[in-house]
């Protein structure tokens, strides 16, 4: 009776060590295809005519469903093709991930926005027209995400506050309260009902991240709800191998919002 009883639990421990280690191996497999799809080429984005305007640059999204925009806003001398190939391993997922260009060219041979955000307004407005026409049915017309870096992050804060029937959903890289003047206030506390989700996101080592701090006091004192993320460890820019941990879960929070 002993030694069935044995036997018993002999096969149920083998059957459980069995189990462990064939969850062990599918986790082991689907952690290495998908680090395989993060290393393998992402193939160049698609060039959008946009009329009056530099091309803009874009990814569709993975299904044939309507899908919101989340468009980047590149900073001073940023290049809008490569810049867009990163994104899109960043927020492909989500939907179109479309580059717009600035209008000028800098001294480094990249592209600038001038400080110009009324300029910049119609840029985006000229490109989201230029998709949603290329693409009828398929682009959101409301409810998108606008993600800015640098200078790029100076013409979303404006672009945003003004605009926030479309563009209701940020995701701010080294914000500055400084880029908001004037009558921005009192355009943060009327337009707050329409201002979803905002998240601002700077490296602990960048010069601005006192001034993302500030920022997100006049998002909360105009009861706009954000989170500010103060990365330990990063400067001005995030290095391309680590945007997918960086940027992935606060893109998630604004667009469950």
């Amino acid at each position: 009776m002993q030694y069935l009883i044995f036997l018993t639990v002999k096969r149920r421990l083998i059957f459980a060590l069995a189990l462990a280690c064939a969850v062990a191996l599918v986790v082991f497999l689907q952690e290495g295809l998908a680090s395989a799809r993060q290393q393998a080429p992402t193939p160049d984005p698609l060039a959008l005519q946009v009329s009056g305007y530099p091309d803009a640059y874009y990814y569709k999204p993975p299904t044939k469903s309507q899908r919101p925009i989340l468009l980047y806003v590149h900073g001073r001398g940023g290049n809008a093709l490569e810049d867009c190939r990163k994104w899109a391993r960043v927020a492909r997922q989500f939907g179109w991930v479309l580059c717009p260009q600035g209008p000028s060219q800098s001294e480094s041979g990249g592209r600038t926005w001038n400080n110009d955000a009324a300029t910049a307004a119609r840029i985006i407005d000229a490109s989201v027209a230029a998709l949603k026409e290329k693409y009828k049915g398929r682009v959101r017309t409301h409810g998108d995400v606008l993600i800015g870096f640098s200078e790029g992050a100076f013409i979303a804060q404006q672009v945003g506050l003004r605009d926030p029937a479309h563009w209701n959903r940020w995701l701010i890289l080294a914000a500055n309260d400084r880029y908001w003047w004037g009558d921005a206030p009192q355009l943060l506390e009327e337009n707050r009902a329409k201002i979803r989700r905002v998240y601002l996101l700077t490296g602990e080592n960048d010069q601005v991240a006192e001034n993302t701090k500030r920022a997100g006091e006049m998002l909360k004192g105009a009861r706009i709800r954000v989170r500010v993320k103060i990365a330990p460890g990063l400067g001005h820019e995030v290095p391309a191998d680590r945007m997918i941990t960086t940027y992935r879960r606060p893109l998630r929070w604004l667009i469950r919002g």
